[in-house]
């Protein structure tokens, strides 16, 4: 016969196991159950576990929580203190899950603060994914002052998802300064989600910029999107009308 399956209770029980991987498990699969019972014994794990491994398990499992709005403001309180990026991850993870603004909004503070890259990075795509123009002023400020290129990165693909025509001069202003040929070449990503005749020239200009391929490439992509989008049959046709 087979093992009897068994309940939150159980489950429960097992979170104050000896053993890390038990506790893990458990913690794991509570969250698949979503019985509101296993909440408060989640967030005391999130809180008080020494394992960095089971903690990560209850953040991912209150996950499912989602509809819960006391999750979404304990996870926010305690991925200010946790100390361990695997756990600060798998909370940024929880709360974007749902791409949701509201659920978003607390890891704001940590564009600035978080030292962790990929920590960093979640965060930004977590923020891009809610497609919220509430925040495209916070992930501008990532694209001109973060001094990681893959931080920047992010941002540049968050705001092409968010297409956000209020910041437009602001995407041609930092396209002219920016250092890297991969950041440049998604902020043209993010420029031809928001067709406009203003970014014409610019894009036309890089075409002819030998050194940066991939910025190259990127233009002339982004030119025949615009095209499409405001309505000409393709660049050429949207070239003569601006001359």
């Amino acid at each position: 016969m087979g093992s009897e399956k068994k309940t939150i209770e159980d489950l429960i029980e097992e979170l104050t196991n000896l053993g890390v991987d038990s506790r893990e498990e458990a913690a794991l699969a509570i969250g698949q159950m979503e019985d509101d019972k296993g909440i408060d014994p989640l967030l005391k794990v999130l809180k008080e576990d020494e394992s960095e491994d089971v903690r990560a398990a209850a953040a991912k499992s209150l996950g499912n929580y989602f509809d819960n709005k006391r999750i979404i403001r304990e996870l926010a309180k305690t991925i200010l203190s946790e100390e361990s990026p695997i756990v600060r991850m798998a909370i940024v993870n929880a709360l974007g899950q749902k791409e949701e603004a509201s659920a978003v909004k607390p890891l704001l503070p940590l564009l600035e603060k978080e030292e962790v890259v990929y920590v960093r990075e979640a965060i930004i795509e977590a923020i891009g994914n809610t497609k919220s123009k509430k925040f495209s002023d916070e992930l501008l400020k990532v694209l001109k002052n973060d001094e990681v290129i893959e931080a920047r990165v992010q941002a540049a693909i968050a705001l092409a998802k968010i297409a956000d025509k209020r910041i437009l001069d602001d995407l041609l202003d930092q396209f002219k300064i920016e250092s890297s040929d991969e950041v440049k070449s998604l902020i043209v990503g993010a420029l031809a989600e928001i067709p406009d005749k203003k970014s014409v020239e610019l894009l036309e200009n890089s075409l002819d910029d030998d050194e940066n391929n991939k910025t190259q490439e990127a233009a002339a992509e982004a030119l025949h999107t615009i095209a499409k989008k405001l309505g000409y049959k393709d660049e050429n046709e949207m070239f003569d009308s601006i001359e």
